[in-house]
């Protein structure tokens, strides 16, 4: 099948801001959770901890507010509520099933690489009926776990690729960050960027990319 100019016998799908809508789902964490605690969410909490690391978020916040809650609880009571969401409330971006059905029914192998833990990413793939039971194949989740480096470096897609059967040259990652283009280039694939305003809105990540899409819309 071609995409865009290019013969493509398989096709990689980020998550968080490629396929899903979920650029709401921290900051709904963030404020949900300072609620139960008493407290109202600040644009300069939000700010300060989307830039940290998930440990390092937990200790900033039960610093900054004096929690009770030790920092592997602040983390527990993080995880329970992003897993819910996820599970529950997290829909696809517009387009972006009929295209991965189009993909499947144009013998195009679909594989999912994604940074988020496997049990929060599978329960979001079938509530989005992303699974064996509604595609009638199976589209393998790599997770990052799976591999030791990020997502700079090729090894979460090529254990995608692996998983589908199909050599990197002949598919097209589509992700949301410029770091995944780099890594994506260097394993020898091909790669469409797609919009997401919360992690490229107001970057040139566009201009970064041979090609780009604003919606999966676009492909149909």
């Amino acid at each position: 099948m071609k995409i865009f100019d290019k013969d493509i016998s398989g096709a990689i799908f980020d998550l968080d801001g490629t396929l899903l809508d979920s650029s709401w789902v921290w900051l709904k964490v963030d404020a949900d959770f300072l609620a139960e605690n008493g407290i109202k969410v600040t644009d300069d909490y939000t700010e300060a901890v989307h830039q940290m690391h998930f440990n390092e978020a937990a200790l900033y916040t039960k610093t900054r507010y004096n929690l009770k809650q030790s920092v592997e609880q602040i983390k527990d009571r993080w995880i329970e509520m992003v897993e819910l969401e996820y599970a529950h409330n997290i829909k696809l971006k517009d387009g972006a099933y009929a295209f991965i059905v189009k993909l499947i029914k144009s013998g195009v192998r679909v594989a999912f690489a994604t940074t988020l833990f496997k049990k929060v990413a599978l329960p979001c793939l079938i509530n989005n009926k992303l699974s064996r039971e509604f595609l009638g194949i199976d589209c393998p989740l790599t997770t990052a776990d799976e591999v030791e480096r990020g997502k700079g470096y090729p090894d979460i897609y090529l254990l995608a690729a692996s998983k589908i059967g199909v050599a990197p040259n002949s598919c097209m990652v589509f992700e949301d960050i410029p770091l995944a283009m780099q890594g994506a280039q260097k394993g020898g694939f091909e790669f469409c960027g797609v919009y997401d305003l919360s992690s490229n809105g107001n970057s040139n990540f566009a201009d970064m990319c041979r090609y780009y899409i604003k919606s999966f819309e676009e492909l149909l």
